[in-house]
């Protein structure tokens, strides 16, 4: 037996053994609900996800739904998730759908890639898992798992080893008789039990033919390009509160928070105005965000701005740290 079917084979009986209970695994996978949950899932993590999964599917049951929903409404259910464009592309994916593949996701692979937001990673984990298509999936844990287990030091991050790590799995997942249950389980393992820290490798599975863990390099693998130094900016918000309404405006689509919802961004810190909470960092993924919140008269703020009682800006879309501000400050 090759050393992939046996790695393989080991995935599949953990999954069997191990996988957790969740809303979208089903006996017969649903192609849509699937799709819901990976672009959910890309930067958050199950716990979180879960319940935004249950709220939106509540909300747009299919996807004729999503591809008709007000933007707005879409993006106010997001609020708390951030990478808000992995929203606008869901909505524009369903759109595509419903006009160029007859509202239904289309079976196979390279199809799939053809999706506005769809990427290799999403379309492989709805191939094989909804359509039973041999494609590797590969993210984080797929990466850190046949990193280890393999002895694979090419950065996971580089376009060499991007490639080399699709290889590689394409490789593994070659005469399963379930790719789903495969793509699905590697994931698994990786989530549960090869994490990043503290891996369980005494009670693991392959540990007798990882190269990781005979080599004594487990915290040394994957091995990942270094990003450039993060970044640090100061914001200043203008709240105008007038009759139990407060000001906002929506963004451009040119930002970070493109069209959303916030107060009106000042220029510096207003002469004439008072400071409402110590300043509050908000962490974006490449820069970290010092967020001063301002209560100011309406002729310190300037643009385009309405202004919304307390409930009806809570149905806005808002980047958190101004939805969280709305709820609990105001």
């Amino acid at each position: 037996m090759s050393r992939f079917n046996t790695f393989r084979i080991s995935i599949e009986e953990y999954y069997r053994a191990n996988k957790r209970d969740l809303p979208w695994r089903k006996e017969v996978p649903v192609p849509y609900e699937v799709w819901l949950s990976e672009i959910i899932l890309q930067q958050t993590r199950v716990a979180q996800g879960t319940p935004y999964f249950h709220k939106i599917l509540k909300a747009f049951p299919t996807i004729e739904s999503l591809a008709l929903a007000d933007e707005d409404t879409l993006l106010a259910l997001w609020t708390g998730l951030g990478y808000y464009n992995r929203a606008r592309n869901l909505q524009k994916g369903a759109r595509q759908i419903l006009t160029d593949f007859n509202g239904q996701l289309p079976e196979r692979y390279d199809e799939l890639l053809k999706i506005k937001g769809i990427g290799p990673y999403t379309a492989a984990a709805i191939a094989s898992i909804c359509f039973k298509e041999e494609i590797g999936v590969v993210d984080g844990n797929v990466y850190r798992v046949l990193s280890r287990y393999f002895g694979i030091s090419t950065p996971t991050n580089s376009t060499s080893g991007q490639s080399e790590f699709q290889a590689l799995a394409n490789a593994c997942i070659q005469g399963t008789k379930n790719p789903g249950m495969y793509n699905q389980g590697i994931m698994e393992f990786g989530a549960l039990h090869c994490t990043p820290k503290k891996p369980n490798c005494m009670y693991c599975p392959l540990s007798d033919s990882c190269h990781a863990h005979n080599s004594g390099a487990t915290t040394e693998l994957p091995v990942k390009l270094k990003k450039g130094k993060r970044t640090k900016e100061t914001l200043h918000f203008g709240v105008v509160q007038n009759k139990k309404k407060v000001a906002l405006r929506k963004r451009g689509t040119e930002s970070i928070w493109a069209g959303l919802y916030e107060f009106p961004q000042l220029d510096s810190a207003p002469q004439h105005g008072q400071l409402l909470a110590e300043p509050i960092l908000h962490k974006l993924s490449h820069k970290d965000l010092y967020c001063n919140f301002w209560a100011v008269s309406e002729a310190e703020i300037s643009g385009d701005y309405n202004f919304y009682s307390k409930a009806e800006a809570q149905e806005l879309g808002m980047p958190i740290i101004i939805a969280d501000f709305v709820t609990n400050k105001l």
